[in-house]
Protein backbone atom coordinates (compact mmCIF):
# COMPACT_ATOMS: atom_id res chain seq x y z
CA UNK A 1 0.00 0.00 0.00
CA UNK A 2 2.69 2.40 0.97
CA UNK A 3 4.60 1.56 -2.54
CA UNK A 4 1.36 2.78 -4.37
CA UNK A 5 1.29 5.99 -1.91
CA UNK A 6 5.06 6.59 -2.97
CA UNK A 7 3.82 6.04 -6.57
CA UNK A 8 1.29 8.74 -6.35
CA UNK A 9 3.34 10.99 -4.66
CA UNK A 10 6.24 10.84 -7.31
CA UNK A 11 3.89 11.16 -10.39
CA UNK A 12 2.34 14.00 -9.05
CA UNK A 13 5.33 16.08 -8.15
CA UNK A 14 6.47 15.23 -11.69
CA UNK A 15 3.50 16.47 -12.96
CA UNK A 16 3.78 19.53 -10.82
CA UNK A 17 7.02 20.54 -12.22
CA UNK A 18 6.05 19.92 -15.80
CA UNK A 19 2.84 22.31 -15.10
CA UNK A 20 4.72 24.62 -13.29
CA UNK A 21 7.30 24.70 -16.25
CA UNK A 22 4.87 25.17 -19.11
CA UNK A 23 2.71 27.28 -17.33
CA UNK A 24 4.55 29.04 -14.92
CA UNK A 25 3.32 30.13 -11.06
CA UNK A 26 0.53 31.89 -11.96
CA UNK A 27 -0.58 30.06 -14.83
CA UNK A 28 -0.62 26.54 -13.06
CA UNK A 29 -3.76 25.00 -12.74
CA UNK A 30 -3.90 22.20 -9.73
CA UNK A 31 -6.94 20.61 -11.67
CA UNK A 32 -4.67 19.77 -14.51
CA UNK A 33 -1.63 19.13 -12.31
CA UNK A 34 -3.91 16.12 -10.73
CA UNK A 35 -5.61 15.09 -13.99
CA UNK A 36 -2.24 15.12 -15.53
CA UNK A 37 -1.05 12.70 -12.55
CA UNK A 38 -4.20 10.58 -13.06
CA UNK A 39 -5.50 11.08 -9.85
CA UNK A 40 -8.66 13.84 -8.04
CA UNK A 41 -8.07 16.84 -6.85
CA UNK A 42 -9.15 15.38 -3.60
CA UNK A 43 -6.54 12.68 -3.38
CA UNK A 44 -3.90 15.56 -4.22
CA UNK A 45 -5.08 17.63 -1.55
CA UNK A 46 -4.05 14.65 0.67
CA UNK A 47 -0.45 14.89 -0.17
CA UNK A 48 -0.03 18.68 -0.86
CA UNK A 49 -1.98 21.21 0.82
CA UNK A 50 -2.08 23.80 -1.81
CA UNK A 51 -0.04 25.21 -5.14
CA UNK A 52 1.92 26.72 -3.02
CA UNK A 53 2.88 23.13 -0.84
CA UNK A 54 3.23 21.84 -4.47
CA UNK A 55 5.32 24.55 -5.93
CA UNK A 56 7.49 24.33 -2.62
CA UNK A 57 8.15 21.57 -3.15
CA UNK A 58 9.35 21.07 -6.36
CA UNK A 59 11.56 24.32 -6.44
CA UNK A 60 12.77 25.36 -2.49
CA UNK A 61 15.27 23.02 -2.05
CA UNK A 62 16.69 24.34 -5.15
CA UNK A 63 16.43 27.49 -4.37
CA UNK A 64 18.04 26.48 -0.80
CA UNK A 65 21.03 25.42 -2.35
CA UNK A 66 21.40 28.65 -3.93
CA UNK A 67 21.01 31.03 -1.11
CA UNK A 68 23.20 28.35 0.60
CA UNK A 69 26.12 29.18 -1.38
CA UNK A 70 25.33 32.71 -1.44
CA UNK A 71 25.04 33.20 2.37
CA UNK A 72 28.35 31.75 2.54
CA UNK A 73 30.08 34.26 0.36
CA UNK A 74 28.82 36.78 2.54
CA UNK A 75 31.46 36.15 5.00
CA UNK A 76 34.30 35.97 2.63
CA UNK A 77 36.96 38.16 3.35
CA UNK A 78 38.60 40.25 0.50
CA UNK A 79 42.12 39.48 -0.24
CA UNK A 80 43.64 37.77 -2.55
CA UNK A 81 42.38 34.23 -2.09
CA UNK A 82 38.96 36.00 -2.84
CA UNK A 83 38.59 35.31 -6.38
CA UNK A 84 39.32 31.64 -6.13
CA UNK A 85 36.70 31.43 -3.78
CA UNK A 86 34.49 33.42 -5.54
CA UNK A 87 35.38 30.93 -8.73
CA UNK A 88 34.69 27.72 -6.36
CA UNK A 89 31.30 28.82 -5.37
CA UNK A 90 30.29 29.99 -9.15
CA UNK A 91 31.09 26.55 -9.75
CA UNK A 92 29.26 25.10 -7.14
CA UNK A 93 26.19 27.34 -8.41
CA UNK A 94 26.64 26.28 -11.78
CA UNK A 95 26.83 22.57 -10.21
CA UNK A 96 23.07 23.22 -9.44
CA UNK A 97 22.38 24.68 -12.79
CA UNK A 98 23.17 21.47 -14.41
CA UNK A 99 21.75 18.96 -12.04
CA UNK A 100 18.40 21.10 -11.64
CA UNK A 101 18.31 23.03 -14.99
CA UNK A 102 14.14 22.25 -15.51
CA UNK A 103 13.55 23.67 -11.50
CA UNK A 104 16.43 26.76 -12.08
CA UNK A 105 14.13 27.50 -15.48
CA UNK A 106 10.88 27.61 -13.04
CA UNK A 107 12.18 29.77 -10.62
CA UNK A 108 14.13 32.61 -12.95
CA UNK A 109 11.27 33.00 -15.20
CA UNK A 110 7.88 31.34 -14.02
CA UNK A 111 8.05 32.23 -10.38
CA UNK A 112 5.61 35.61 -10.46
CA UNK A 113 3.06 35.34 -7.94
CA UNK A 114 5.05 33.09 -6.04
CA UNK A 115 7.21 33.71 -2.63
CA UNK A 116 10.21 33.51 -5.27
CA UNK A 117 9.86 36.42 -7.72
CA UNK A 118 12.51 38.02 -6.31
CA UNK A 119 14.85 35.62 -6.97
CA UNK A 120 16.60 36.98 -9.71
CA UNK A 121 16.65 40.18 -8.12
CA UNK A 122 18.70 38.25 -4.97
CA UNK A 123 21.40 36.64 -7.42
CA UNK A 124 21.57 40.17 -9.49
CA UNK A 125 22.80 42.02 -6.32
CA UNK A 126 24.94 38.99 -5.14
CA UNK A 127 26.59 38.96 -7.80
CA UNK A 128 27.09 42.76 -8.39
CA UNK A 129 28.48 42.98 -4.73
CA UNK A 130 30.97 40.23 -5.17
CA UNK A 131 32.27 41.72 -8.55
CA UNK A 132 32.47 45.07 -6.88
CA UNK A 133 33.92 44.13 -3.63
CA UNK A 134 36.37 41.93 -5.12
CA UNK A 135 36.70 45.21 -7.94
CA UNK A 136 37.86 47.42 -5.14
CA UNK A 137 40.26 44.95 -4.28
CA UNK A 138 42.14 44.46 -7.02
CA UNK A 139 41.79 48.30 -8.01
CA UNK A 140 43.39 49.29 -4.41
CA UNK A 141 46.61 46.86 -5.12
CA UNK A 142 46.97 49.19 -8.35
CA UNK A 143 46.14 52.16 -5.85
CA UNK A 144 42.99 53.02 -7.36
CA UNK A 145 39.56 53.91 -6.42
CA UNK A 146 36.16 52.56 -8.23
CA UNK A 147 34.78 55.45 -9.03
CA UNK A 148 30.56 53.42 -9.20
CA UNK A 149 30.05 50.43 -9.79
CA UNK A 150 27.14 50.47 -12.12
CA UNK A 151 29.13 49.00 -15.07
CA UNK A 152 29.23 46.30 -12.88
CA UNK A 153 25.54 45.91 -11.99
CA UNK A 154 24.75 45.87 -15.75
CA UNK A 155 26.94 42.98 -16.32
CA UNK A 156 25.10 41.43 -13.61
CA UNK A 157 21.69 42.01 -14.59
CA UNK A 158 22.72 40.78 -18.02
CA UNK A 159 24.32 37.77 -16.78
CA UNK A 160 21.25 36.74 -14.41
CA UNK A 161 18.78 37.30 -18.00
CA UNK A 162 21.51 35.76 -19.86
CA UNK A 163 21.23 32.76 -17.40
CA UNK A 164 17.39 32.72 -17.49
CA UNK A 165 16.87 32.74 -21.10
CA UNK A 166 19.68 29.69 -20.97
CA UNK A 167 18.01 27.26 -18.51
CA UNK A 168 14.60 28.18 -20.49
CA UNK A 169 15.72 27.25 -23.74
CA UNK A 170 18.32 24.53 -22.84
CA UNK A 171 17.66 21.27 -20.90
CA UNK A 172 21.06 19.75 -21.28
CA UNK A 173 22.48 20.39 -18.12
CA UNK A 174 26.24 20.01 -18.98
CA UNK A 175 25.10 22.35 -21.89
CA UNK A 176 23.70 24.50 -18.85
CA UNK A 177 27.10 24.69 -17.44
CA UNK A 178 28.97 25.46 -20.01
CA UNK A 179 27.15 28.14 -21.79
CA UNK A 180 26.97 29.62 -18.29
CA UNK A 181 30.82 29.59 -17.59
CA UNK A 182 31.23 31.08 -20.89
CA UNK A 183 28.87 33.98 -20.20
CA UNK A 184 30.77 34.65 -16.44
CA UNK A 185 34.30 34.67 -18.43
CA UNK A 186 32.62 37.23 -21.32
CA UNK A 187 31.16 39.39 -19.10
CA UNK A 188 34.32 39.72 -16.39
CA UNK A 189 37.09 39.18 -18.24
CA UNK A 190 39.35 42.06 -17.92
CA UNK A 191 36.69 43.93 -16.23
CA UNK A 192 39.45 46.03 -13.97
CA UNK A 193 40.10 48.12 -17.07
CA UNK A 194 36.58 48.23 -18.33
CA UNK A 195 35.01 49.59 -15.09
CA UNK A 196 35.85 53.62 -13.68
CA UNK A 197 38.23 54.02 -11.63
CA UNK A 198 40.02 56.67 -9.50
Amino acid sequence: MQYLKDEVKNRIIEETLKEFNLMGYKGSSVRNIAANSCTSVGNLYKYFKNKDDLYENVIGSVYSKLMNYIVQFKNVEFNNKTQMIFYELMDKIIEIFEENSIELSVLFNKSQGSRYEDCKKVFIDFITRIVTENTKYELSLKGKKLKDNFLIYLLSYSLVESIGIILEKKQDGEEVRKLTQELIDIFYKDILNRVSAV
